[in-house]
Protein backbone atom coordinates (compact mmCIF):
# COMPACT_ATOMS: atom_id res chain seq x y z
CA UNK A 1 0.00 0.00 0.00
CA UNK A 2 1.21 3.31 -0.91
CA UNK A 3 0.27 6.34 0.45
CA UNK A 4 2.60 8.56 -1.50
CA UNK A 5 1.41 11.27 -4.05
CA UNK A 6 2.63 10.11 -8.02
CA UNK A 7 5.39 11.97 -8.90
CA UNK A 8 4.97 14.78 -11.49
CA UNK A 9 7.88 14.17 -13.87
CA UNK A 10 8.11 12.09 -17.00
CA UNK A 11 10.30 9.21 -15.57
CA UNK A 12 9.70 6.43 -13.12
CA UNK A 13 12.03 6.38 -10.05
CA UNK A 14 14.63 3.73 -9.18
CA UNK A 15 16.43 3.73 -6.18
CA UNK A 16 19.67 1.86 -4.07
CA UNK A 17 21.19 1.99 -0.83
CA UNK A 18 24.93 2.70 -1.22
CA UNK A 19 27.89 2.09 1.29
CA UNK A 20 31.28 3.17 0.47
CA UNK A 21 33.13 1.00 2.88
CA UNK A 22 33.27 -1.35 6.14
CA UNK A 23 33.68 0.53 9.49
CA UNK A 24 31.73 3.68 11.63
CA UNK A 25 33.67 6.09 8.82
CA UNK A 26 31.85 5.28 6.00
CA UNK A 27 29.74 6.98 3.64
CA UNK A 28 25.97 5.83 3.46
CA UNK A 29 23.32 7.08 1.03
CA UNK A 30 20.17 6.09 -1.11
CA UNK A 31 20.13 6.88 -4.74
CA UNK A 32 16.84 8.07 -5.98
CA UNK A 33 16.99 8.35 -10.38
CA UNK A 34 15.50 7.87 -13.05
CA UNK A 35 14.58 4.25 -13.81
CA UNK A 36 14.34 2.54 -17.09
CA UNK A 37 11.33 0.71 -16.24
CA UNK A 38 8.01 2.25 -17.67
CA UNK A 39 5.89 0.42 -14.75
CA UNK A 40 6.30 2.34 -11.59
CA UNK A 41 7.25 -0.18 -8.85
CA UNK A 42 7.04 0.11 -5.09
CA UNK A 43 9.54 -0.49 -2.64
CA UNK A 44 10.04 -0.34 1.21
CA UNK A 45 9.62 2.85 3.61
CA UNK A 46 10.51 1.48 6.50
CA UNK A 47 13.78 -0.08 5.92
CA UNK A 48 14.30 -2.28 9.11
CA UNK A 49 12.88 -2.43 12.28
CA UNK A 50 15.66 -0.86 14.13
CA UNK A 51 14.65 2.76 11.93
CA UNK A 52 11.02 2.19 14.00
CA UNK A 53 12.67 2.32 17.61
CA UNK A 54 14.89 4.89 16.87
CA UNK A 55 11.45 7.45 15.71
CA UNK A 56 10.40 6.41 19.41
CA UNK A 57 13.71 6.52 20.80
CA UNK A 58 13.94 10.13 19.16
CA UNK A 59 10.54 11.25 21.03
CA UNK A 60 11.51 9.38 23.84
CA UNK A 61 8.53 7.02 23.70
CA UNK A 62 10.93 3.94 22.54
CA UNK A 63 8.29 1.32 24.40
CA UNK A 64 5.68 2.65 22.11
CA UNK A 65 7.78 0.94 19.21
CA UNK A 66 5.54 -1.50 18.20
CA UNK A 67 2.72 1.21 17.38
CA UNK A 68 5.40 3.00 15.22
CA UNK A 69 5.76 -0.52 13.28
CA UNK A 70 2.35 -1.38 13.54
CA UNK A 71 1.38 1.76 11.61
CA UNK A 72 4.42 2.09 8.63
CA UNK A 73 5.71 -1.36 8.33
CA UNK A 74 4.42 -2.51 4.79
CA UNK A 75 3.88 1.20 3.25
CA UNK A 76 5.18 1.07 0.03
CA UNK A 77 6.49 4.25 -2.15
CA UNK A 78 7.14 4.44 -6.04
CA UNK A 79 10.48 3.64 -6.32
CA UNK A 80 11.53 0.37 -7.53
CA UNK A 81 14.70 -1.14 -5.83
CA UNK A 82 17.43 -1.50 -7.46
CA UNK A 83 15.79 -0.95 -10.91
CA UNK A 84 18.27 -0.17 -14.05
CA UNK A 85 18.85 3.43 -14.58
CA UNK A 86 17.46 5.07 -17.55
CA UNK A 87 20.21 6.15 -20.32
CA UNK A 88 19.58 9.94 -20.54
CA UNK A 89 18.87 10.64 -24.32
CA UNK A 90 21.14 13.31 -26.56
CA UNK A 91 23.99 12.55 -25.34
CA UNK A 92 22.88 14.43 -22.01
CA UNK A 93 23.76 13.99 -18.72
CA UNK A 94 21.91 13.58 -15.25
CA UNK A 95 22.48 16.54 -12.72
CA UNK A 96 22.84 15.79 -9.03
CA UNK A 97 21.03 16.70 -5.45
CA UNK A 98 22.71 15.71 -2.14
CA UNK A 99 19.64 15.72 0.71
CA UNK A 100 20.53 15.98 3.88
CA UNK A 101 18.29 14.68 6.97
CA UNK A 102 16.70 16.15 9.85
CA UNK A 103 17.48 15.06 13.51
CA UNK A 104 15.96 12.57 14.39
CA UNK A 105 15.41 11.13 10.33
CA UNK A 106 17.20 8.83 8.15
CA UNK A 107 17.96 8.03 4.61
CA UNK A 108 14.30 7.44 3.42
CA UNK A 109 12.33 9.85 5.79
CA UNK A 110 11.84 12.76 3.02
CA UNK A 111 11.33 10.15 0.22
CA UNK A 112 8.73 12.21 -1.72
CA UNK A 113 10.99 14.76 -2.19
CA UNK A 114 13.71 13.01 -3.43
CA UNK A 115 11.03 11.18 -5.55
CA UNK A 116 9.65 14.26 -7.01
CA UNK A 117 13.22 15.50 -8.13
CA UNK A 118 14.07 12.17 -9.49
CA UNK A 119 11.39 12.07 -11.43
CA UNK A 120 12.11 15.22 -13.19
CA UNK A 121 15.70 13.86 -14.36
CA UNK A 122 18.03 14.09 -11.25
CA UNK A 123 20.03 11.91 -9.39
CA UNK A 124 19.50 12.37 -5.85
CA UNK A 125 21.65 11.17 -2.89
CA UNK A 126 19.92 10.57 0.62
CA UNK A 127 22.53 10.80 3.20
CA UNK A 128 22.24 8.74 6.31
CA UNK A 129 24.56 10.51 8.77
CA UNK A 130 26.85 8.43 10.79
CA UNK A 131 26.92 11.36 13.51
CA UNK A 132 24.10 10.05 15.46
CA UNK A 133 21.72 12.14 14.90
CA UNK A 134 19.31 9.74 12.63
CA UNK A 135 16.73 8.21 14.40
CA UNK A 136 19.26 4.81 13.52
CA UNK A 137 22.04 3.69 11.29
CA UNK A 138 24.12 1.12 10.80
CA UNK A 139 27.60 0.55 9.71
CA UNK A 140 29.28 -3.07 8.11
CA UNK A 141 32.05 -5.13 9.80
CA UNK A 142 33.88 -8.19 7.67
CA UNK A 143 34.52 -11.22 9.79
CA UNK A 144 37.14 -13.47 9.33
CA UNK A 145 34.80 -15.48 6.76
CA UNK A 146 34.52 -12.56 5.04
CA UNK A 147 30.80 -12.05 6.20
CA UNK A 148 29.59 -8.70 6.58
CA UNK A 149 27.85 -8.27 9.80
CA UNK A 150 25.78 -4.95 10.52
CA UNK A 151 26.96 -2.80 13.61
CA UNK A 152 23.94 -0.66 14.62
CA UNK A 153 24.55 3.14 16.19
CA UNK A 154 21.59 4.76 18.31
CA UNK A 155 20.22 7.83 18.03
CA UNK A 156 22.00 10.29 21.13
CA UNK A 157 20.31 12.39 22.88
CA UNK A 158 21.74 15.95 24.15
CA UNK A 159 20.24 17.46 26.68
CA UNK A 160 18.87 20.98 25.43
CA UNK A 161 20.23 22.77 28.86
CA UNK A 162 23.95 21.21 28.49
CA UNK A 163 26.21 24.04 28.24
CA UNK A 164 27.94 21.98 26.02
CA UNK A 165 25.11 21.73 23.24
CA UNK A 166 26.39 24.11 20.65
CA UNK A 167 29.62 22.44 21.05
CA UNK A 168 28.36 19.30 20.12
CA UNK A 169 26.05 20.11 17.84
CA UNK A 170 28.43 22.19 15.81
CA UNK A 171 31.01 19.57 15.65
CA UNK A 172 28.02 17.51 14.22
CA UNK A 173 27.29 19.54 11.36
CA UNK A 174 30.70 20.03 10.70
CA UNK A 175 30.78 16.08 10.25
CA UNK A 176 27.36 16.32 8.36
CA UNK A 177 28.54 18.49 5.99
CA UNK A 178 32.08 16.63 5.65
CA UNK A 179 29.92 13.49 4.60
CA UNK A 180 27.83 15.32 1.97
CA UNK A 181 30.99 16.60 0.22
CA UNK A 182 32.67 12.90 0.82
CA UNK A 183 29.47 11.71 -0.54
CA UNK A 184 29.66 14.20 -3.55
CA UNK A 185 33.52 12.72 -4.28
CA UNK A 186 31.79 9.08 -4.91
CA UNK A 187 29.80 10.53 -7.07
CA UNK A 188 32.54 11.48 -8.93
CA UNK A 189 33.73 8.08 -8.53
CA UNK A 190 31.03 6.29 -9.96
CA UNK A 191 30.62 8.56 -12.48
CA UNK A 192 34.40 7.60 -13.51
CA UNK A 193 33.72 3.94 -12.91
CA UNK A 194 36.11 3.55 -9.83
CA UNK A 195 33.78 3.22 -7.22
CA UNK A 196 33.94 0.48 -4.99
CA UNK A 197 31.70 0.14 -2.09
CA UNK A 198 30.23 -3.01 -0.14
CA UNK A 199 26.77 -4.47 -0.39
CA UNK A 200 25.28 -2.46 -3.11
CA UNK A 201 23.10 -4.32 -4.75
CA UNK A 202 22.33 -1.98 -8.29
CA UNK A 203 25.03 -2.29 -11.02
CA UNK A 204 26.66 1.07 -10.74
CA UNK A 205 28.70 0.77 -13.63
CA UNK A 206 25.76 1.85 -15.56
CA UNK A 207 26.02 5.26 -13.99
CA UNK A 208 29.67 6.14 -15.29
CA UNK A 209 29.58 8.95 -17.58
CA UNK A 210 25.90 9.81 -17.09
CA UNK A 211 26.24 12.62 -14.35
CA UNK A 212 26.77 15.86 -15.03
CA UNK A 213 28.28 17.10 -11.88
CA UNK A 214 29.05 20.49 -13.08
CA UNK A 215 25.42 20.61 -12.01
CA UNK A 216 25.25 19.85 -8.24
CA UNK A 217 22.74 20.93 -5.54
CA UNK A 218 22.32 20.44 -1.92
CA UNK A 219 19.26 20.75 0.05
CA UNK A 220 18.07 19.54 3.80
CA UNK A 221 15.81 19.66 6.24
CA UNK A 222 16.37 20.99 9.64
CA UNK A 223 19.56 20.22 10.84
CA UNK A 224 19.96 19.42 7.07
CA UNK A 225 18.99 22.85 6.20
CA UNK A 226 22.14 24.06 8.61
CA UNK A 227 23.94 21.21 7.11
CA UNK A 228 23.25 22.47 3.97
CA UNK A 229 24.20 25.97 4.54
CA UNK A 230 27.59 24.75 6.58
CA UNK A 231 28.61 22.30 3.01
CA UNK A 232 28.26 25.62 0.68
CA UNK A 233 31.18 27.47 3.44
CA UNK A 234 33.50 23.84 2.83
CA UNK A 235 32.91 23.45 -1.00
CA UNK A 236 31.95 25.27 -3.73
CA UNK A 237 30.96 22.47 -5.82
CA UNK A 238 27.24 23.38 -5.03
CA UNK A 239 25.83 25.32 -7.03
CA UNK A 240 22.71 25.93 -5.96
CA UNK A 241 21.11 25.35 -2.24
CA UNK A 242 17.38 24.75 -0.61
CA UNK A 243 17.18 24.80 3.50
CA UNK A 244 13.85 23.44 4.53
CA UNK A 245 12.85 25.05 7.91
CA UNK A 246 16.65 25.20 8.71
CA UNK A 247 18.08 24.90 12.30
CA UNK A 248 20.83 27.69 12.25
CA UNK A 249 22.18 26.96 15.92
CA UNK A 250 24.37 24.72 15.09
CA UNK A 251 26.46 27.49 13.01
CA UNK A 252 29.81 28.94 14.19
CA UNK A 253 30.31 32.63 12.56
CA UNK A 254 33.16 31.23 9.72
CA UNK A 255 30.60 29.35 8.11
CA UNK A 256 28.72 32.26 7.71
CA UNK A 257 31.63 33.83 6.12
CA UNK A 258 32.64 31.40 4.00
CA UNK A 259 29.10 30.27 2.31
CA UNK A 260 29.64 30.31 -1.50
CA UNK A 261 28.13 33.24 -3.25
CA UNK A 262 25.63 30.63 -4.81
CA UNK A 263 21.61 31.19 -4.93
CA UNK A 264 20.11 29.68 -1.61
CA UNK A 265 15.97 29.56 -1.31
CA UNK A 266 14.68 29.00 2.51
CA UNK A 267 11.47 27.51 2.86
CA UNK A 268 10.44 28.05 6.24
CA UNK A 269 7.29 26.60 7.88
CA UNK A 270 4.96 29.36 9.58
CA UNK A 271 5.16 27.38 12.81
CA UNK A 272 8.49 26.33 13.08
CA UNK A 273 10.82 29.77 13.61
CA UNK A 274 11.96 31.68 15.84
CA UNK A 275 13.55 35.54 15.87
CA UNK A 276 17.22 34.20 16.63
CA UNK A 277 16.84 31.51 14.06
CA UNK A 278 15.73 33.79 11.68
CA UNK A 279 18.23 36.44 12.46
CA UNK A 280 20.67 34.09 11.31
CA UNK A 281 19.15 33.17 8.32
CA UNK A 282 19.29 36.83 7.36
CA UNK A 283 23.19 37.02 8.03
CA UNK A 284 22.80 35.22 4.46
CA UNK A 285 20.89 38.18 2.75
CA UNK A 286 22.60 39.25 -0.76
CA UNK A 287 23.98 42.37 1.05
CA UNK A 288 25.84 41.20 3.82
CA UNK A 289 28.69 40.67 1.57
CA UNK A 290 26.87 42.34 -1.77
CA UNK A 291 26.48 39.17 -3.85
CA UNK A 292 24.47 39.19 -6.71
CA UNK A 293 23.10 35.59 -6.53
CA UNK A 294 19.35 35.29 -5.37
CA UNK A 295 18.71 34.74 -1.52
CA UNK A 296 15.02 34.32 -1.02
CA UNK A 297 13.26 33.14 2.31
CA UNK A 298 9.24 32.04 2.50
CA UNK A 299 6.73 30.89 4.45
CA UNK A 300 4.38 27.75 3.60
CA UNK A 301 1.08 29.13 5.90
CA UNK A 302 -0.75 26.15 7.77
CA UNK A 303 2.39 23.90 7.58
CA UNK A 304 4.40 22.49 10.73
CA UNK A 305 8.15 21.75 10.64
CA UNK A 306 7.34 17.97 10.14
CA UNK A 307 4.93 19.65 7.14
CA UNK A 308 8.47 18.84 4.56
CA UNK A 309 9.11 15.32 5.93
CA UNK A 310 6.93 12.25 4.53
CA UNK A 311 4.72 11.87 7.75
CA UNK A 312 1.81 13.92 7.29
CA UNK A 313 1.36 11.63 4.17
CA UNK A 314 1.78 8.79 5.69
CA UNK A 315 -0.49 9.10 8.83
CA UNK A 316 -4.26 8.78 7.88
CA UNK A 317 -5.23 10.29 11.11
CA UNK A 318 -5.20 13.95 11.27
CA UNK A 319 -6.34 14.09 15.02
CA UNK A 320 -3.37 11.36 15.64
CA UNK A 321 -0.76 13.39 13.33
CA UNK A 322 -1.94 16.58 14.71
CA UNK A 323 -0.91 15.45 18.60
CA UNK A 324 2.42 14.43 17.38
CA UNK A 325 3.15 17.95 15.45
CA UNK A 326 3.22 16.26 11.82
CA UNK A 327 0.01 18.08 10.36
CA UNK A 328 -0.63 21.82 10.62
CA UNK A 329 -3.91 23.25 9.84
CA UNK A 330 -3.29 22.96 6.20
CA UNK A 331 -3.87 19.89 3.82
CA UNK A 332 -1.15 18.31 4.14
CA UNK A 333 -0.65 16.75 0.44
CA UNK A 334 -1.39 20.81 -1.01
CA UNK A 335 1.64 21.64 0.84
CA UNK A 336 3.90 18.77 0.35
CA UNK A 337 3.28 19.53 -3.68
CA UNK A 338 3.99 23.68 -2.73
CA UNK A 339 7.06 22.60 -1.10
CA UNK A 340 8.32 20.23 -4.04
CA UNK A 341 7.37 22.68 -6.67
CA UNK A 342 9.08 25.35 -5.01
CA UNK A 343 12.04 23.91 -4.76
CA UNK A 344 11.92 21.88 -7.90
CA UNK A 345 11.63 25.62 -9.83
CA UNK A 346 14.57 27.19 -7.82
CA UNK A 347 16.88 23.91 -8.49
CA UNK A 348 15.95 23.82 -11.95
CA UNK A 349 16.34 27.43 -12.35
CA UNK A 350 19.83 27.70 -11.09
CA UNK A 351 21.39 24.60 -12.67
CA UNK A 352 19.87 26.16 -16.06
CA UNK A 353 17.16 22.72 -16.33
CA UNK A 354 14.58 22.82 -18.35
CA UNK A 355 11.75 21.28 -15.83
CA UNK A 356 10.27 23.21 -13.81
CA UNK A 357 8.56 26.73 -13.45
CA UNK A 358 9.62 30.29 -12.56
CA UNK A 359 9.83 30.41 -8.56
CA UNK A 360 7.65 33.64 -9.04
CA UNK A 361 4.86 31.89 -11.19
CA UNK A 362 4.57 28.77 -8.13
CA UNK A 363 4.41 31.90 -5.45
CA UNK A 364 1.92 33.62 -7.27
CA UNK A 365 0.23 30.08 -8.02
CA UNK A 366 -0.09 28.85 -4.34
CA UNK A 367 -0.15 32.90 -2.95
CA UNK A 368 -2.89 31.72 -0.14
CA UNK A 369 -0.59 29.23 0.75
CA UNK A 370 2.90 31.44 0.55
CA UNK A 371 4.25 34.05 2.64
CA UNK A 372 7.07 36.30 0.69
CA UNK A 373 9.40 36.19 3.35
CA UNK A 374 9.36 35.35 7.66
CA UNK A 375 5.95 35.52 9.55
CA UNK A 376 8.62 36.38 12.27
CA UNK A 377 8.96 39.76 13.50
CA UNK A 378 12.28 40.62 13.23
CA UNK A 379 14.36 43.30 14.91
CA UNK A 380 15.84 44.84 11.63
CA UNK A 381 18.73 47.17 13.74
CA UNK A 382 20.07 43.53 15.58
CA UNK A 383 20.25 41.97 12.01
CA UNK A 384 22.04 45.13 10.30
CA UNK A 385 24.76 44.92 13.46
CA UNK A 386 25.00 41.11 13.00
CA UNK A 387 25.83 41.97 9.22
CA UNK A 388 28.52 44.97 9.92
CA UNK A 389 30.11 42.68 12.47
CA UNK A 390 30.45 39.65 9.66
CA UNK A 391 31.83 42.14 7.17
CA UNK A 392 34.11 43.48 9.45
CA UNK A 393 35.79 40.25 10.80
CA UNK A 394 36.69 39.59 7.40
Amino acid sequence: MSRFPKPTGKYTVGCADVISKCGPDRCFFRLFYPAKSTEIKYSEWLPAREYADGFMDFLKMKPLSWGFRFMFSGLKMPAGLNTDLQIPENNEKWPVVVFSHGLGANRTTYSNTCIELASHGTVVASVEHGDKSASATFYFEEDENKEFKKVWMPFQHVNGKDPDEHKIRNKQVHQRADECITMLNHMHDINSGTFVGVQTELNLHQFKGNLNLDKVAILGHSFGGGTTITALAKDKRFKVAVALDSWMFPLDEKVYKDVSPVPILFVNSEKFHWQSNIHHIRKLDNDTFGITAERKTVTLLGSVHQSQSDFPLLVNWSWLAQKFQLQGTGNPVALSQINNELLVAFIAKHLGLEFGKEVEEVVEKHKQHILVGSNIAVDEDKIAMFKQKLRSSI
